[in-house]
Order: C-alpha cells, then sequence, then structure tokens
C-alpha cells in the first residue's frame, strides 16, 4: 500500500495526474473501474434555449446585503417589536420590494405608527432602512434613545434641514436605503382632504442630489391603531383591530433635468402617493 502511495506521489511530481494513479492503483485491486460521464449541461437545459418556460418561481425578496452595525440594530429593534404590533393590527403587506438597495423610499404621515410600520415592512424581507424622524422626537428619553438604536435620522424644518438630507445621501453612499415622508409631520384629516397634506423640501432636495431610485409607500389604517393626540396607542384584541394596508410602488423614472427640478420631483412624488391612497372605484 505505501508503495501505491508513493507511486502517486511521484507521478504528481513528474507532472502527471493523481486520477490516473488512482485508476492504476484500483485496476491493481482487480476492481472495476469507472467510466468518467461528461457533465457538462446542454444550453437548452439551463433555460436559454428559443423553448424556455417562464419561471413559475416568486421573486427573490430583497435582503439588505450590508451587515453592519446598523442592520443587526435595526432588526433587534423590528424583532422586539413585531409581537406588540401583531397585537394591535391586522397587517396586509405586499410580498416583495419592487426596487433594490440602496432606494428613497416616500410614504404619507398620518400616524406616529407609521414608524412602527416601517419597522415591520422592511424587516419582512430582512432589508435594514434608516427612517427620518423629526428631530423633537428625538429629545424623548425613551424614543430618542430607540431612534437612535434603529438607525433613524433627526430631520428639521428650515434650512436646518439640510444636516438632514445630508445624512440620508451618506447613508445611500454606503448602499444603504432611506425611507422619508415628505409632508414632515402627521397630518389631521382635516389637512388632507384629499389624501395627502401639503409636502416639504425634503424629499426634493434628496432626490435632486442623488440617483438612487424612488419608490412610494401608501400607508392607511396607523390613524386607526394610533390616533392624533394619544400618548399611546389603542389596544384592541381579535377581530376589532384595525387592518394597515401598505402599498408600495416604483416611481417612474424621471429624466435628469426633472430630477435636478425639486418642484417637479415633489408633485410627482405626491401625485403618486395620491394615486395609491385613491381606492378604486
Amino acid at each position: 500500500m505505501r508503495r501505491r502511495r508513493r507511486s502517486c506521489r511521484r507521478r504528481l511530481r513528474r507532472g502527471g495526474s493523481a486520477s490516473a494513479g488512482i485508476r492504476e492503483a484500483v485496476a491493481r485491486r482487480g476492481v472495476l473501474s469507472v467510466p468518467v460521464v461528461d457533465l457538462s449541461l446542454d444550453p437548452s437545459v439551463l433555460g436559454s434555449g428559443p423553448d424556455e418556460e417562464r419561471s413559475t418561481m416568486p421573486p427573490m425578496r430583497p435582503a439588505s446585503g450590508h451587515r453592519t452595525g446598523n442592520h443587526r440594530r435595526f432588526g433587534l429593534l423590528a424583532t422586539s417589536i413585531h409581537l406588540p404590533a401583531a397585537l394591535m393590527a391586522r397587517w396586509d403587506l405586499p410580498q416583495v420590494l419592487p426596487v433594490p438597495a440602496p432606494a428613497i423610499f416616500a410614504g404619507n404621515h398620518r400616524s406616529m405608527f407609521d414608524i412602527v410600520v416601517g419597522f415591520r415592512l422592511f424587516w419582512n424581507y430582512r432589508a435594514s432602512m434608516h427612517i427620518v424622524v423629526a428631530r423633537r422626537y428625538f429629545d424623548h428619553w425613551l424614543m430618542g434613545r430607540l431612534l437612535r438604536a434603529g438607525g433613524c435620522i433627526p430631520m428639521e424644518s428650515g434650512r436646518a434641514a439640510l444636516g438632514g438630507v445630508k445624512a440620508c445621501l451618506e447613508a445611500l453612499e454606503r448602499g444603504e436605503s432611506v425611507v422619508i415622508m415628505p409632508e414632515g409631520r402627521v397630518m389631521p384629516p382635516d389637512e388632507r382632504p384629499e389624501g395627502v397634506g401639503p409636502p416639504g423640501a425634503g424629499i426634493g432636495i434628496l432626490a435632486a442630489r442623488s440617483a438612487a431610485p424612488l419608490a412610494l409607500c401608501a400607508i392607511t389604517g396607523t390613524d386607526e391603531v394610533w390616533p392624533l393626540g394619544r400618548r399611546f396607542p389603542r389596544l384592541r384584541f381579535g377581530r376589532r383591530r384595525p387592518t394597515v394596508r401598505v402599498l408600495v410602488e416604483s416611481l417612474v423614472p424621471l429624466e435628469p433635468d426633472e430630477r435636478r427640478d425639486r418642484e417637479r420631483v415633489t408633485a410627482a412624488v405626491m401625485a403618486g402617493l395620491l394615486e395609491l391612497l385613491t381606492p378604486p372605484e
């Protein structure tokens, strides 16, 4: 046996193949050799032929490829609020996200429960996001810690919003997506008679300075879970729970000149949200 091993080693040193030495050793033991089978596949088997059938597999759910500290913290916070969110409402979420990361998601704002929806929605696809939240909520001793732990970005109004926009651009450059609510604050029903309220300048500035694709998030039912003016959400059980529905659609790509026009981008985003929020006739 040692001699056979030495012969194989000699063949390798001389430039021969190890498979030849193995065949020789097997032949000496009187065992039939197995013929080598060509395992190369025909291109038609791989689905590149003319008679290719369409795949019935569902589209892959986009998962965040950035296993950073923010991704882990986002997932930890989203997992911790998953059960309370399931007890407070029934959920109707899309199966897939229409755009890959990094992207800019713009959604309407009717309740503070929209932040919970952001964690619940995107972690359903194992995708971490940076949710833009008003600066004043970071001053609360408990909520501020939770928002910072989840990677939320503080945003102020007016010219002070440039600091939040800069943080969003840095996140997009790292390959991480951003969620922003163009209205800037929770809109009461009397200020959104058509479905959305007046937008701020944040979404226009962010879209003009970034080439990331834009997507729309239409959220309904959150104002029934956590109405404006209440300190805590309503607790309902069983069939009495309201249904939170989320529709996510990609915005039609804009031309470079249109993308640099902040007002035109803002108008396109709000028109798309209004169309998603309007129930079909």
